[in-house]
C-alpha cells in the first residue's frame, strides 16, 4: 500500500510517516506540503533513515502524484497557536481544509482517509460532505483521548500501561466520555474508586489547557504520531483492530449526520464495524448532549 501525507513537512505528518516507514509495511510514502524545500528535506533524511530498516520508499509529491495512494493522511493545519479549545482553529483551517478536498477529489481514487486537523470532529464530517466518498473511508483521529485515558489510568492507580483497555468516546476536545465502567485490566473488569476517576478526570480534562499553557508553539506531535500510525497500519495491514476513531453515522446507535469519537474495526476499507460498547444512562445522556452540540456547530457551518 502507498500513504500520501498532505501537511507531510509538519511535526504531525513527518512524524507519522516516519514511524509508519521504520516499520516498513508500507510500500511507498508521499510527502506533500507547501514548504517543499523542509519536505524535501525529510524526504532525504527519511530515506537514509530508512536503509537499515525498511524497505519504505518515500518521496516528495504534489496532489497529482496522490493518484495511486490507498491512503491520505490530512494533517495540514495553520501554525499552532494558544488557544483555549480545539474549536478555535475551524474558521482559520477551513481555508485549508476545503482547497485540500478539492484537491483530492479532482486527483486521487476513493482512498482511506485518516484527517487529523482540528476540530478533527466538525472536519471528518466536511470532508465526507465535500468529497462524496464511502463514510466508512473517511476516519478522524481522536485516538489521543483514549491514550490519554490509559496513560492517566496508569499513572494515578500504579497499574501497567499495556495491560489497561477502555475507551473514550465523544467529541475530540472538551466534550469528551471516559468510559470507566467498561473498562478493563488484563482482560478482567478494572474496579475504580471514585477518587481514582476524580483524579484521572483532572488530568484528561486538564492536559490540553496545561500543554497549550506552555505557549511552545508546538502540538503534542509524538504522541499523536505514535496514534496515527497505529491507524495507518490497521488500514496497511487489514487489521481490524479495534481503535477510537471519529466516524460520521447515519442512524447508528440513534445518531444522525453526525460524527465523533468511538470505537471501529479499522481494516483496509476503513471501517469494518462500530464497536461502541453498551453505555450507562449517565454516559447515553451526555453523548446525546454532545451529538446536539456537534449538529448545531455544523448546522452554523457554509461548506
Amino acid at each position: 500500500m502507498k500513504l500520501g501525507v498532505i501537511g507531510g513537512a509538519g511535526l504531525l505528518g513527518s512524524t507519522s510517516a516516519y514511524l509508519a516507514g521504520m516499520k516498513g509495511y508500507l510500500g511507498e510514502i508521499k510527502l506533500v506540503d507547501i514548504k517543499e524545500n523542509l519536505a524535501k528535506c525529510h524526504v532525504m533524511d527519511m530515506g537514509q533513515a530508512f536503509a537499515a530498516f525498511s524497505k519504505t520508499k518515500v518521496s516528495y509529491a504534489e496532489y497529482k502524484d496522490l493518484g495511486d495512494c490507498d491512503i491520505i493522511l490530512i494533517s495540514a493545519s495553520i501554525p499552532e497557536r494558544k488557544v483555549s479549545d480545539r474549536m478555535e482553529y475551524l474558521r482559520d483551517n477551513m481555508k485549508i481544509v476545503k482547497p485540500i478536498c478539492e484537491q483530492i477529489k479532482a486527483n486521487c481514487k476513493e482512498a482511506v482517509i485518516i484527517n487529523a486537523t482540528n476540530p478533527v470532529d466538525i472536519f471528518n464530517y466536511i470532508i465526507w460532505k465535500v468529497l462524496g466518498w464511502d463514510r466508512k473511508k473517511i476516519l478522524g483521529f481522536n485516538g489521543n483521548d483514549t491514550y490519554r485515558l490509559k496513560w492517566a489510568t496508569a499513572e494515578i492507580t500504579g497499574k501497567e500501561f499495556g495491560k489497561i483497555d477502555g475507551f473514550c468516546i465523544g467529541e475530540h476536545g472538551a466534550n469528551k466520555i471516559n468510559l470507566y465502567d467498561q473498562m478493563t485490566y488484563d482482560g478482567k473488569a478494572l474496579v475504580l474508586s471514585d477518587a481514582d476517576k476524580k483524579a484521572i478526570e483532572d488530568v484528561t480534562a486538564n492536559f490540553f489547557a496545561e500543554f497549550q499553557a506552555l505557549d511552545s508553539g508546538r502540538t503534542s506531535g509524538w504522541t499523536s504520531a505514535v496514534n496515527i500510525e497505529e491507524l495507518i497500519e490497521a488500514v496497511a495491514t487489514n487489521s481490524g483492530k479495534k481503535i477510537e476513531c471519529s466516524s460520521v453515522l447515519l442512524g447508528e446507535y440513534g445518531y444522525e449526520d453526525v460524527s465523533f469519537g468511538i470505537p471501529v474495526s479499522v481494516g483496509k476499507e476503513g471501517i469494518i464495524s462500530y464497536e461502541l460498547p453498551e453505555l450507562t444512562t449517565e454516559q447515553k445522556y451526555k453523548l446525546n448532549e454532545i451529538s446536539k452540540t456537534m449538529q448545531e456547530t455544523l448546522n452554523k457551518i457554509d461548506f
